[in-house]
Parts: structure tokens; sequence; C-alpha cells
């Protein structure tokens, strides 16, 4: 069978954006759809408790959290625990399935850049743990699987999830214009076992939440092409070893080693419908860079009205007053395209007009990496010397902020967009989006 058959659709964003035909009728459809960002009751009271939260828990721990010199004591354990009970990890999971139901894409955005705003490695853990339960428990999971893991899920503040995609010296088949080769694989494998169990071999690398992740979804390589596996964190053969970053330091990323890990028998997470657009990952990690954004905007402005230079403060200088005008325009228009990426996979009727949610994610995503990494630049530039030393607020964002421009691929997802603007489509998807 072809490989596009078996890929899994938590890499939904593995298979190029389709194209817009023609593009530029394509794209001036998107303006008969008629958004509305009115916010509901609930929303605001979501985006209120994840603002709470964040300012009066996780703000004041962040620094400390940071300079901690191992990696475990940079595991926010407390913090993990107090935001799990208050329903973080579980808000996106329908009631059904012991969540609270708030499902759409906005309301997302919405706790992610306020949790972003406190601290984005703390962030994390949430917002991927949130969108995943959602994507694998009420859209994907048999009721096998369901009755295995949502009671582990629900009952321990601290069960977080990974998907283990991302592999060393893998060639994972992009290349700007150029179909992907058919023999496109991961180097990671999984054998079926007479029993109907399974063994998986291999590494994977760079992995989010890699480190303490209780449930894995383990991509790798079968005889029928390539599957996800359900893989618990504490399975016998499964090496894990953190990976230090030089910022969002409070949130774990580690390698990951498969020696014979024997996966039981119904363990293959099954796939979404084709085309689905709903796993929601992208989206969340913009909208957690908008509060890296705005957390150094609103630090930034405290410092410009007490430092004082020439004689006055800084924020009477008419060159602070145009840097913060401009900082707070990027941040802006970069929110509203994640709130129109996020509005659009909410309402089927986007679709309709010619808008491609998964299109605009892209943009999103691409646009608040390098959006944020410019605000900070300018914010390094009013801290002046202030803004190098350990231990300021600032100095931390601005590590923060090279490992968010790195995961919004500014590279890549130009390619992407760009083949979708000419109508190039992949008649075999990537193995996972670089």
């Amino acid at each position: 069978m072809p490989i596009q058959d078996h890929l899994d659709p938590d890499i939904e964003f593995a298979r190029t954006v389709r194209s817009l035909h023609p593009p530029i009728t394509g794209i001036s459809c998107w303006s008969f759809c008629m958004l509305d960002f009115r916010l509901t009751d609930e929303q605001k009271a979501f985006q209120q408790l994840a603002r709470d939260f964040a300012q009066k828990e996780i703000a004041p721990a962040a620094l400390l959290l940071d300079q901690k010199p191992t990696w475990e004591e940079r595991v926010p354990t407390d913090l993990l625990v107090k935001g799990s009970q208050l329903g973080f990890r579980t808000f996106a999971l329908s009631e059904e399935n012991g969540g609270l139901g708030a499902a759409d894409h906005l309301t997302s955005c919405l706790v992610a850049e306020e949790l972003g705003a406190g601290d984005i490695g703390t962030a994390y853990y949430f917002m991927l743990t949130a969108r995943r339960a959602r994507d694998w428990f009420d859209l994907r999971a048999s009721e096998e699987q369901k009755e295995y893991f949502l009671p582990k899920f629900l009952n321990d503040d601290m069960y977080h999830f990974t998907v283990a995609a991302h592999e060393p010296d893998t060639d994972l088949a992009f290349d700007y214009l150029v179909e992907t080769p058919p023999t496109a694989r991961f180097r990671t494998t999984a054998v079926e076992q007479p029993d109907g169990s399974w063994l998986i071999n291999g590494a994977k690398n760079y992995q989010t939440i890699g480190y303490t992740a209780k449930l894995l979804l383990v991509l790798a390589h079968t005889e029928n092409g390539p599957r996800g596996f359900l893989v618990e964190g504490d399975s016998q053969g499964l090496v894990r070893h953190p990976m230090s970053k030089m910022g969002r330091r409070v949130g774990d990323n580690a390698e990951i080693f498969f020696d014979n890990v024997r996966v039981p028998k119904g363990r293959i997470l099954p796939p979404g419908e084709p085309g689905r657009h709903d796993v929601g990952t992208v989206g969340t990690i913009a909208a957690m860079s908008l509060g890296l954004g705005r957390a150094t905007i609103e630090e930034t402005l405290k410092f410009v009205q007490e430092r004082k230079t020439g004689g006055k403060t800084l924020i009477n200088h008419q060159a602070t007053g145009m840097a913060l005008a401009d900082m707070a325009t990027m941040l802006e228009a970069a929110r509203l395209l994640v709130w129109k990426a996020a509005w659009a996979k909410d309402h089927p009727e986007a679709v309709e007009n010619g808008s491609d949610p998964r299109l605009l994610e892209l943009m999103a995503a691409m646009n608040v990496g390098e959006a944020v990494h410019k605000i900070i630049v300018k914010a390094m530039e009013l801290f002046g010397g202030a803004g190098v030393i350990s231990g300021m607020p600032i100095e931390k964002y601005a590590r923060d902020s090279f490992v968010q421009l790195h995961v919004s691929f500014p590279t890549t997802n130009r390619l992407r967009i760009a083949e979708s603007l000419i109508g190039f489509d992949r008649a075999v998807p990537t193995l996972m989006p670089l």
C-alpha cells in the first residue's frame, strides 16, 4: 500500500498544505468569511483562569527555575500539579472522557498565550498534552485504548505526552518543489511478533517533554509503512537522556533510545480522517510564542518608566516611544494571524470559502516566531547593559526567543507556503514537518 495511507495524523503537517486554485482567487476568498473574535463567557473565564495562574504562580518561579544548575531541578513539579488540578492538562478533552470540553482552537490559543506569558517552558507541558489528549482520546483511540490509558491520564497530575518523531541523521524527505521519494522511511522500526505484540528499535531526538512524558506516540516503520505506537514511558528497553538547551530551559527535551521495546498488541493509534486538520499543536505553539512576546513588552514597559538617561526617564525619549510602538504593532499583527488560523480551524465555512487552515497555521507559526524575536531585539536595545546580565528576565526571554524562532521553522514553512501558492501538491507526503 502507498506510504501516504499509513502516515500518522499527529504529523498532519507532514502533508504539504493543500493548494489554492487559483492562488489569487483563493486568497481573496478569505475576506468573504466573516471573522468574529468576540470571546464567549466561557473563553473569557478560561483566559482569566490561565492569566491568574500564570502571573501569580508561574511567573514568580520561572526565573529561579531557569537558573537551577541541573535539569532535574528545573522540572516545575509543583506548578505542573497545581496547573493540572486547575484543568490545564485536560481542558480540551471532552467531558465524556473526563475533560472540560473546551476543544476549540481559539480557546487553546487564549490559554496558551496566558501560560506562555508566565513561562513558555512550563506552558509546553500543559498545552501539548491538552491538545494531544483531545486528538488521541476523543478522536482516534479505540475503546480498548481509552479504557486502559484514560484512567492513568486522568488520575495522575504528572501524566504528560510526547510524540517521538524526529530522528538523528534520518532523511525526512522534504525538498522544495521536488516530489517526496516513495522510499522515505523512519529508521526506527517496529516488527510484529507471533503473539501480536511489537518490538521497537531505533532512536529519536529533540523530543519536547521527551524525558518526563509517561505516554509516547512513537512513529516507527513497519513492513506496511509508518505507524504510531502508544508506548508507556516505563517500558523495558526504553532509555531517555535530557538535552540541555540555551533557552526554554524549564521545558524538557530528550533523546530517546529503543532497544527491543515490546509494545503489547492493540497499541497502534488509529489514523484520523483523511485531510483532517484538527490536531492544533502548531497553532498552540505559535500562541505560546505570543505570550513570550507579551511578557517581553510588559517587562520593557516597566523598565523604561524607571530607568533614567540624559536627565529623563527612557519613556520620555522619542526613540523609546517609536520602538515600543513597533513592538506592540508586531505583536498585535502576529496575534491576529494566530487567531485567524485558529478561527478557520474551528469553522468549516472558512474552508468552504477557500481558506486552508493548515496554510494559515504555517503562516502564523512562521510569522510569530520572527516577530517575537524582533520584539526581543528591540527590547534588548532599550535595556542596554542590563539586558545582557544573567538573572534579568529580559535575558531569559532572549534565550527563549531563539528556541521559539527555531520551532517556528521559518525556512521550511516559507517553502511549504510557496509550494501551496503555485499549486504544487505532493503525491507522497513528507514524514514529518521540519
